[in-house]
């Protein structure tokens, strides 16, 4: 996959497929359940996920309708084409699809922010990718990190620092509470994150209207884009999408210039007609 060290360093940890049995669940959150349901029409049809990984929203694509899914990591495919035969999974990279994935599909999904692992230049081209793999009238349903989340103000960020000290407490209760290997297991990942932090925090950086951020995931070892709500419809626009609605885990809506606290939203949006 070409393209900038962010992009190299997400895409070699995404390979090495450490994580299928992490993601191997049917778990929806709120916002999931609200758009399978709104959405089922399109989603009946010949539907492509992107990033499909275990297949936790796969598996009810193909419950639906015609699902295609795709994913960086072979494990993930042979987990999905094991646990659900009905969809038709393929390894494939996003960065570089080529011929993998040929349209038109009535919906393209990246969930679990997948389209956060690249780069703001090849996000905009695979964004440009996607949309020519669109049906005429098709949608693009997507979730990523909100910028907001990032910069929600200070007043905010105390009162959640107040409410960390009285989680926390009741964190130590429960680890307290956990069995001695599970808390062993803990323990010995608190190297792997701090090597990671050292390692990925330099290459932080921000641009205009995002950022690229080393957050905790899988023990801080990957770089993502965050992106505030505004600005993804602008990029969507630039990249030939209309947005139709900006939705949050919960499944309300988030309209423009409201700065949302929600570490993710969920994008839906439809190729503008040429």
């Amino acid at each position: 996959m070409p393209g900038s060290e962010q992009v190299r360093v997400n895409a070699a940890a995404w390979r090495r497929g450490d994580h299928v049995g992490e993601y191997a669940n049917r778990t929806l959150l709120p916002v999931e359940v609200m758009i399978l349901v709104r959405y089922r029409e399109a989603l009946a049809g010949r539907t492509l996920e992107v990033g499909c990984g275990a297949g936790r929203i796969l598996g009810y694509l193909a419950a639906i309708g015609e699902a295609h899914g795709i994913d960086i990591s072979a494990a993930m495919v042979e987990h999905c084409r094991h646990r659900y035969p009905a969809a038709h999974a393929e390894v494939a990279d996003l960065g570089d699809l080529g011929d993998a994935a040929a349209g038109p599909f009535d919906a393209i999904l990246a969930l679990d922010n997948v389209l956060d692992v690249f780069d703001d230049e090849q996000r905009r081209r695979v964004l440009a990718d996607l949309r020519a793999r669109v049906a005429p009238g098709g949608l693009l349903i997507f979730s990523s990190h909100n910028l907001a989340y990032v910069d929600r103000p200070a007043a905010t960020k105390q009162a959640a620092s107040a409410g960390g000290w009285r989680r926390g407490r009741e964190l130590l209760a429960k680890a307290a509470a956990r069995p001695p290997a599970s808390a062993i297991r803990d323990a010995r990942r608190i190297p792997r994150r701090i090597a990671n932090r050292r390692r990925l925090e330099a290459l932080q950086r921000r641009g205009p209207g995002y950022a690229i951020v080393n957050d905790s995931a899988h023990d801080y070892g990957l770089l993502h884009y965050y992106i505030g709500r505004d600005d993804q419809q602008r990029q969507l626009a630039e990249t030939g999408f209309e947005l139709l609605e900006c939705l949050d885990v919960d499944g309300g809506r988030v309209g423009a210039g409201e700065p949302h606290p929600d570490p993710w939203l969920h994008y839906i949006a439809r190729p503008v007609k040429s």
